[in-house]
């Protein structure tokens, strides 16, 4: 290569670097902090009044919803308890998804951006546990049994069309369900053991892109003299991204006559929560402020702009700064909040893969 050509490729390299960067700033919305579709209805003495509380409303919501998905168990108290926080100057963007007026009336669907420095600085000034790592999708397959058979994608299967409803609820972990096509079909057979489809599920998570696959088994059963319903829930977690796990099972005794579709929506609720707070514990965002250097590397320009727009999105980074560039590798310094091995958990999941005793980054 020419010098001409060189010094091209490096000023053109810097420039769209730094341009890139300051587009990819003001134009990514953080999923963690961003709380979409809150929904509002309020009356008042005009729209405009109406309008004004309900906006309030969202943003209170909003902060709740937050909170509820980063904070560990036992640590919403905390928070709700803390004098001198107003919720209005915590949030930094209202966005209106939807709205209706009437002349008294205002109903609508608001997202709200909240500050996440600002939030974070709270929650470490008080030293509550939270966690703001976003984790890729895990996989669900829902197994319903009763009366002796065992439903997976047959269409009597009543626990998993909940599951098919609504499956990215903006959790750290979002749980979809299969597709109940025909390669889901060869891969796994809810009839046989755990144990002989292990093989299998490894294959499944990587066609659904997840973290790993959840086998959630709800059996409905009677009791001897049919005057109650037993709702059996056992969760097994298989993980591919190397992460611990611990399984869930409850039992629920229901009465016969009030039985209904809420408890299964209570047993969906269960396992949400389990698997959320199992992955919140795991990633506790601590005090701890580290550093690193790390080379990273690409086959051309365009792959840069793309390992660096995603390092961008990984929450448990403050800032990254570019050390040294060439047209197959860069090396940046990292600093970031938590363990390395928190780090490279936050880099899977944006599929980068992170080679901790050699200190490289690259595209999985």
């Amino acid at each position: 290569m020419k010098y001409s050509d060189a010094k091209f490729f490096i000023i053109l390299f810097i420039f769209l670097f730094f341009k890139n960067n300051i587009v990819f700033a003001d134009s990514i919305e953080d999923q963690v902090f961003t709380i979409r579709n809150i929904k509002v209805n309020v009356s008042s003495t005009s729209s405009v009044a109406a309008k004004e509380i309900a906006l309030q409303e969202a943003q209170e919501q909003g902060f709740q919803i937050l909170m509820e998905k980063i904070l560990l168990k036992g640590e919403y108290e905390k928070v709700f308890n803390l004098e001198n926080i107003k919720v209005t100057d915590l949030a930094q963007e209202i966005e209106i998804e939807s709205e209706k007026t009437t002349s008294v009336r205002y109903i609508g669907s608001i997202a709200v951006k909240f500050k996440k420095n600002l939030v974070l600085r709270i929650l470490k000034a008080n030293n509550i546990r939270f966690s703001i790592t976003k984790s890729k999708p895990f996989l669900i397959l829902p197994i319903y049994k009763h009366g002796g058979v065992t439903y997976l994608w047959d269409k009597e299967n009543v626990w998993k069309d909940l599951w098919m409803k609504d499956s990215n609820d903006g959790s750290l972990i979002p749980i979809k369900a299969s597709e109940g096509q025909f390669r889901d079909f060869i891969y796994f057979n809810p009839n046989k053991a755990i144990k002989k489809n292990l093989n299998n599920l490894k294959k499944i998570a990587e066609i659904y892109d997840s973290n790993g696959v959840l086998i959630a088994v709800l059996k409905k059963k009677f009791n001897r003299d049919k005057s109650k319903i037993l709702l059996e829930l056992e969760l097994l977690i298989f993980r591919v991204d190397g992460g611990k796990t611990n399984d869930f099972k409850e039992v629920v005794e229901i009465d016969i006559d009030d039985f209904s579709e809420d408890f299964l929506l209570e047993a969906k609720e269960k396992v949400q929560n389990f698997v959320n707070n199992q992955w919140k514990v795991e990633n506790i965002l601590s005090d701890t402020k580290s550093s690193i250097k790390l080379t990273v590397n690409y086959n051309n320009l365009n792959e840069w702009l793309n390992i660096r727009n995603l390092i961008n999105d990984v929450s448990i980074i403050n800032r990254y700064d570019l050390v040294k560039f060439s047209k197959s590798f860069a090396v940046i310094s990292v600093s970031f909040s938590g363990t390395t091995d928190q780090l490279k958990i936050a880099f899977k999941q944006s599929d980068l893969e992170f080679d901790i005793k050699k200190k490289k980054l690259s595209f999985q």
